[in-house]
């Protein structure tokens, strides 16, 4: 028994580990730069969270202003007076009534002639 105890203290006695003064400074400066290191991923990791709330939030708000546009679209026709083909006619009526002044104007010269 005796040498038992005299076995278990001298293995803790020799277990234990000393660092050296740089040793410790080192350890301590990893475990610093560790932490700074944890706490701008934690920012980071928050600003990207708040980056994307902000990304659905625009989303959704697109979504909401495509379905006004549709509705929009679906209520709003044009007017009686907003029609191709009377575009046309105003353009045929307009092109026949100025050829027709030239040529009367045309006429009233020739007539002095």
């Amino acid at each position: 028994m005796k040498y038992l105890l005299i076995f278990f203290m001298l293995t803790f006695g020799y277990s234990q580990v000393t660092l050296t003064q740089e040793q410790a400074d080192n350890i301590a400066r990893n475990i610093q730069e560790l932490q700074i290191k944890t706490d701008s991923l934690t920012v980071s990791d928050s600003l990207k969270a708040i980056e994307i709330g902000l990304l659905n939030e625009k989303l959704s708000l697109t979504e909401d202003e495509l379905k006004l546009v549709n509705e929009k679209t679906k209520l709003v026709k044009p007017s009686w007076y907003e029609n191709k083909w009377l575009y046309f006619g105003y353009g045929a009526t307009l092109s026949y009534a100025v050829v027709t002044i030239v040529n009367k104007t045309g006429d009233v010269f020739n007539i002095f002639d």
